[in-house]
């Protein structure tokens, strides 16, 4: 990783692009968020009313594998406690990897033989889905791409073991379980689909929910829960951001500006993002927007893939 190339494109100024604002809230919402710096390589919280700078850092992990942090998500679990689901890489290589939360011990770490962008858990199963799309230049020349499963062998995210052989997905690069309609929704390419995990003692397989599929994206980036309506997903594609009603499966644009990274609504109706912008850093730039409040922060010298909200919900 040329982390000088990284930073030569970083945007300088927080109000290109930005989404269309609503009206400003006279007391943000108070929550935490996890950042992910492909300069560095790192993963940092901060409280998202402070300033991200090194003073305010509540959290941080330098994660295993050399690569961009390309996913970073907390979840609860009865063997293990809160752990971060985590994975990086590069166009050649990727590793997914799980940390306990509360003293970062590794418990698990795999190699994905692709370029792995996201890592989600199934509640209940303990099964653990990699998306990765092909090895090689990026974006829509992107040629494949893969799902792969582990299952547990017992409560402790350590049992985890290769499922079977990866599931083909066109430039997979979104995760959700939903555990409402247990399902892990996956996005990619131009689809947005929705699978069954099917276990035994000894096996764990996903089995497509066709009725679930559809194909109106173009290169899908992030796909996340809207904590405010949990009737709906949140998923940005290369042209713009969408909600998916689940019980229709329509797609709604919600807003046209194109390359946003990531993009989830708050419970108390705060959106939060994180974008590229033409000529920049494929990957983002130093900030993270918060639409309601109109506040971008910074996190000087970094680029900023995804943001996540501290949760371990799901929806």
């Amino acid at each position: 990783m040329d982390r000088r190339n990284l930073l030569k494109a970083a945007l300088a100024a927080p109000a290109a692009g930005l989404l269309t604002a609503a009206p400003a809230i006279a007391a943000p919402a108070a929550f935490d968020v996890l950042i992910g710096d492909v300069d560095s390589g790192k993963i940092y919280l901060f409280d998202r009313n402070k300033p991200f700078t090194d003073a305010n850092i509540k959290w941080s992990l330098n994660p295993v594998g050399s690569g961009h942090p390309m996913e970073h998500r907390f979840r609860n679990t009865s063997g293990d406690g809160q752990i971060l689901l985590a994975v990086t890489g590069t166009a050649g290589s990727g590793r997914a990897s799980i940390y306990r939360r509360r003293d970062k011990k590794l418990l698990w770490s795999a190699d994905i033989p692709n370029y792995p962008h996201c890592i989600e858990r199934a509640q209940g199963s303990g099964v653990v889905v990699v998306a990765g799309r092909s090895k090689g230049a990026g974006g829509g020349t992107a040629t494949g791409g893969s799902l792969h499963v582990f299952r547990p062998t017992d409560s402790h995210s350590s049992s985890l073991v290769s499922a079977g052989a990866p599931i083909p997905f066109f430039q997979a690069h979104g995760l959700l379980w939903d555990p409402r309609l247990e399902r892990m929704w996956a996005a990619g390419g131009s689809v947005l689909t929705a699978y069954r995990i099917v276990t035994t003692a000894n096996s764990a397989k996903l089995v497509e929910d066709t009725a679930r599929r559809i194909t109106s994206f173009h290169h899908p980036h992030d796909l996340q829960p809207d904590y405010q309506r949990p009737g709906r997903l949140l998923v940005t594609d290369t042209n713009g951001v969408y909600s998916v009603d689940k019980s229709t499966m329509t797609p709604t644009t919600l807003h046209t500006r194109g390359l946003v990274k990531s993009y989830v609504h708050h419970s108390s109706g705060e959106q939060m993002w994180t974008g590229a912008v033409d000529g920049g850093n494929a990957f983002g730039t130093k900030y993270v927007h918060f639409n309601v409040s109109g506040v971008a922060r910074a996190r000087a010298g970094a680029i900023v893939y995804k943001a996540r909200i501290d949760t371990t919900a799901y929806l």
